[in-house]
């Protein structure tokens, strides 16, 4: 069928826009909401590319500037509708904030500020220590997940440094506010991520060890939150999870110490703690799910990525010489690793990843960010940069100009688009390259309705959003559509649940493995580190134009 994919948000009047066919378009209309053509041209056409199973022309209309809403046509075709604006991400970005308030576990969520997706307080029971049945522990608060209702300590403290790194980066977000209860002394995104690390303290054990998750024992069934009564397990303690916290309360206290110098030091404090664990732990304590439970594991092979950032973070936040040493260390020991036969979880360089496995790049933004030059600073400047630079080569080879592979379309595929997006970003920052912002734009374009599905995976953020996501109150709440800025976890090759797989052929090609449907866990599923990604990437974006 032939169809014309755009961006279902828009496009910032005084820059790029691009429209993409799966057919030759030699004459291509830009319309206006009264009908009137507007702009003409021919769409340059593109061989067929690999990750969409398609030939893909582009028309590019970046001539037009003048705000207003629009359709792209072309042989009896047209697009939907979309906006020309100065500030076309401007909801955008409060929706993906806001999403955190929505996934708030322990407390009401009221109708002023959560509307129709209220729920009751869910998660109090105090919590029992895996295999030590005598012991509970208060571990109220924190974010859901995911489209489950555990909370994990390493899950969390990635999607809140992405928030963290973007809110130091990016001024924009000092001042954002997208309605959810006030605290006068932080900016409404602090506000927001106080409520994770609050809980991530909670997850740290006396000696500094943290408890790699705490979840029921099994996954509930499709229920609202407060529903979920069975007893929560508090799961033994990772050097993982120590070590992912450790990084993020310092990061938390080079934040907060503008607002609030007491919270900061408390943060500081706990980092320390967890940091002092470590030292006395020098081998990797991983962690592996009982037989008796299903929720997420969140199993890593190794701790040097972890070990890695805590050094880092901790540099960045007190200076002292001790934290360098051990990250040159841990750096010596990502190399050798990257290098091994055994390392198969990323695909590009190991220094820029800022995903929930391999967190070294999270390490490599403390020190870039910092404002001490070193070796180790240059070294991780010139990582990144190969990084950008793979990414651009990349785009090269498709249609839609996207830095993404077919090795790219696993479980959470727009995940590796969001971190590919903060590679560039922080690229720019290094080098000013405007290819590198270009390829932000591609991506967010690709995003909101670039791709060959012809859907925006952000719930809300156009007219073809995806509205089933693997969310068990969004499933049960009776409200026929989803909070807005919720983002899908994208195409999969995988088709690892059943409904994917009965239902796309194997084969497929990569773009077009998804389907809108509240089974596909493996395809349609949401997660707390899913959004944070795109917040830095349209934040970034919205500081630099």
């Amino acid at each position: 069928m032939k169809t014309i994919y755009v961006n279902q948000v828009g496009y910032k009047n005084n820059k790029e826009k691009k429209a993409y066919l799966n057919f030759e378009g030699k004459s291509v209309s830009l319309v206006d909401e009264t009908g009137k053509t507007v702009y003409e041209g021919v769409a340059n056409k593109c061989i067929k590319d690999n990750i969409s199973g398609e030939e893909i022309s582009v028309f590019d209309f970046s001539d037009v500037t003048k705000a207003g809403k629009y359709k792209v046509a072309s042989d009896g075709v047209e697009s939907v509708g979309f906006q020309i604006s100065g500030n076309i991400n401007d909801k955008l970005l409060k929706d993906l904030c806001k999403c955190y308030y929505y996934l708030r576990c322990g407390v009401d969520l009221e109708e002023k500020y959560a509307g129709a997706y209220v729920h009751g307080k869910c998660h109090t029971k105090k919590a029992k220590v895996f295999g030590e049945e005598e012991s509970k522990i208060d571990v109220t608060g924190g974010w859901h997940d995911a489209g489950d209702y555990g909370r994990y300590a390493t899950a969390g403290a990635v999607a809140v440094a992405h928030l963290l790194y973007a809110f130091k980066m990016y001024p924009i977000l000092k001042i954002l506010s997208f309605d959810i209860p006030k605290d006068n002394k932080y900016p409404d995104l602090l506000t927001e991520v106080k409520v994770e690390l609050d809980f991530l303290m909670k997850l740290q054990r006396e000696d500094g060890g943290v408890y790699h998750k705490v979840t029921t024992m099994r996954h509930a069934d499709f229920i609202m939150p407060e529903e979920d009564t069975n007893d929560l397990f508090l799961f033994p303690v990772s050097s993982l999870a120590t070590a992912d916290v450790a990084a993020v309360l310092a990061l938390g206290y080079s934040v907060y110490k503008e607002y609030d110098k007491e919270y900061a030091l408390k943060l500081l404090n706990a980092s320390l703690k967890s940091y002092e664990w470590l030292t006395k732990n020098k081998e990797a304590v991983l962690f592996k799910n009982p037989e008796e439970s299903n929720t997420g594991e969140y199993g890593e092979s190794e701790d040097y990525s972890n070990r890695f950032w805590a050094a880092c973070s901790l540099f960045e936040a007190t200076g002292e010489d001790k934290y360098y040493k051990e990250a040159l260390k841990q750096k010596d020991n990502l190399i050798t690793y990257d290098k091994s036969e055994s390392y198969k979880n990323y695909i590009g360089n190991i220094f820029s990843c800022f995903g929930w496995m391999d967190v070294a790049g999270l390490g490599a933004l403390s020190i870039i960010l910092s404002d001490k030059e070193n070796e180790l600073k240059t070294f991780l400047k010139e990582e990144m940069l190969k990084e950008a630079k793979r990414l651009e080569a990349v785009s090269l080879e498709n249609g839609f100009s996207l830095c993404m592979d077919k090795k790219d379309f696993i479980w959470g595929s727009n995940m590796e688009l969001g971190k590919y997006l903060m590679v560039l970003l922080v690229s720019y920052r290094i080098t000013k390259n405007e290819k590198f912002l270009s390829l932000v734009r591609d991506g967010l374009n690709y995003l909101l309705g670039c791709n060959t599905m012809d859907v925006s995976y952000v719930t809300g953020a156009g007219e073809k959003a995806f509205i089933n996501p693997h969310l068990r109150p969004t499933a049960v709440d009776n409200v026929d559509a989803p909070w807005d800025g919720l983002v899908s976890g994208g195409p999969n090759v995988g088709l690892q649940d059943e409904r994917a797989a009965a239902t796309i052929e194997k084969g497929t090609a990569p773009m077009k493995c998804y389907l809108d449907h509240v089974d596909c866990y493996s395809l349609n599923e949401i997660t707390i580190y899913w959004n944070s990604p795109f917040v830095f990437a349209v934040a970034g974006l919205e500081e630099a134009d």
